[in-house]
């Protein structure tokens, strides 16, 4: 049994509530704590409740911790979050493993990010996830009314801290690919992303004037082939809010290039950075 928990603790719950869904590699690099000496910690938080540990089938896949029901409690308690961020129930054991896997590419980028933010000018602000950031759009298209949902994996906005005054974030919406998605539903999901755009529906569900849809693959041709099929679709006046890139440009242990010059637009093939600076 714990007798109290630590600042280190703390800092380990708020990156699983944070993260939603992580690997002992993301709570590593984060905290930048031993990992045999973080492994051991994670199973007496674990024995607590104030973790919880999600196992695949297959043993060679990495174990998943997120917040668990006391850890939500603390949380409340310390007034990280909000008491009524606190579930009535704990579904975590309920969810499936295509769902996990895709979550951890999302994670991946996620806590790329908030390394690489420790060293520039760049800082990653309000991300968010989940069916908060869930909508749709309605169109017509040859005679025929259609609605395609508006679901990004995640939405978040990065400052330049160099240029305070130069205006507002820049803000995106998150589509993480792990080659599962057919070609058609992809093309559905830039198709939403214009018409909403297009409707200015961002300015009432997200207080933003744009935001750039950033597409992160697992390879780098199949960030390409994306790019490709987006660019049949998008008007030309929309291709500048839609970037494609891969995972293989940026990792937990190399974090900096995610702020550099790997990602491709629509409007040119030469990369661009994602912002700025």
């Amino acid at each position: 049994m714990l007798t109290a928990l630590r600042d280190s603790d703390l800092e380990i719950l708020r990156y699983c509530h944070e993260l939603r869904f992580c690997t002992i590699d993301h709570l590593t690099a984060l905290t930048g704590r031993h990992r045999q000496a973080l492994h051991l910690r994670l199973q007496q938080l674990i024995a607590e409740k104030y973790i919880y540990r999600i196992k695949f089938p297959n043993p060679n896949q990495k174990h998943i911790y997120t917040i668990g029901s006391e850890g939500f409690k603390y949380l409340a308690f310390q007034g990280i979050i909000s008491i009524n961020d606190v579930p009535g129930r704990f579904r975590a054991n309920e969810l499936k493993p295509l769902f996990l896997s895709h979550t951890l590419l999302v994670t991946d980028i996620h806590a790329t990010l908030l390394l690489a933010s420790r060293n520039s000018p760049l800082q990653l602000t309000d991300w968010r996830e989940g069916k908060g950031i869930y909508d749709s759009v309605t169109f017509y298209e040859n005679g025929r009314k259609i609605r395609l949902p508006v679901c990004p994996d995640g939405f978040f906005s990065i400052v330049n801290t160099t240029r305070p005054a130069s205006g507002s974030p820049l803000t995106f919406a998150l589509e993480a690919d792990r080659s599962t998605t057919t070609r058609r539903t992809f093309d559905d999901k830039i198709k939403a992303y214009c018409q909403y755009l297009e409707q200015n529906r961002q300015i009432k569900m997200f207080n933003v004037k744009w935001f750039r849809v950033l597409t992160v693959t697992l390879t780098q041709a199949r960030a390409e082939s994306l790019a490709e099929l987006a660019d049949q679709t998008v008007p030309d006046r929309l291709k500048k809010f839609f970037l494609f890139t891969s995972r293989e440009h940026f990792s937990l242990n190399e974090p900096d290039p995610i702020y550099t010059a790997i990602y491709r637009t629509l409007k040119s093939d030469k990369p661009v950075s994602i912002m700025p600076f």
